[in-house]
């Protein structure tokens, strides 16, 4: 069968490594201080953007921000995405079977997730959960999908 959205093997690996390293850095950036305090402030486009928390709105205009929690955010998505829908070695119906069993948990776990925290995290806090189910859907997507495939590949050679 013939599967034209999913990327070439040879992605995987590269996409493996960068997503990794980009999401250490990612989580990292925003769990301690330390990394919290690194900026690099540039001047971007924004649709919608404002100078502070309370600050006025600007609307298609250029805005002073930094720019590092972006550029982390945008390799993480971009990589994860790779790296998850990237060709196996040897792709089949049962590998297609395992990747749709595997999106479809993904999407109930991070929306069981989703409306625990919308029940139970309120305020600011809640722009947090927010920015985490932005990442949570891929990365329990592609645990899943390595654990049923690691599995997978184990029994098949415990039957040979």
């Amino acid at each position: 069968m013939k599967t034209s959205y999913l990327f070439a093997h040879w992605f995987k690996t590269i996409s493996g490594i960068l997503f990794v390293l980009s999401f250490i850095l990612f989580v990292s950036f925003y769990a301690f201080d330390q990394f919290g305090n690194f900026e690099y402030k540039a001047k971007v486009f924004a649709i919608i953007g404002n100078d502070g928390f309370l600050g006025n709105n600007d609307i298609f205009d250029w805005v002073e921000n930094s720019i590092v929690d972006e550029v982390l955010a945008t390799i993480v998505i971009v990589s994860g995405v790779v790296f998850a829908f990237a060709k196996e070695k040897h792709e089949d119906e049962m590998v297609q079977s395992i990747r749709l069993h595997s999106l479809a948990w993904a999407t109930i776990a991070n929306y069981g997730i989703l409306l625990f925290c919308y029940l139970f995290v309120y305020g600011l806090p809640f722009l947090n959960v927010l920015m985490g189910a932005m990442f949570s859907q891929l990365i329990i997507f592609i645990i899943l999908f390595r654990y049923k495939m690691y599995r997978f590949y184990t029994t098949q050679q415990d039957e040979e």
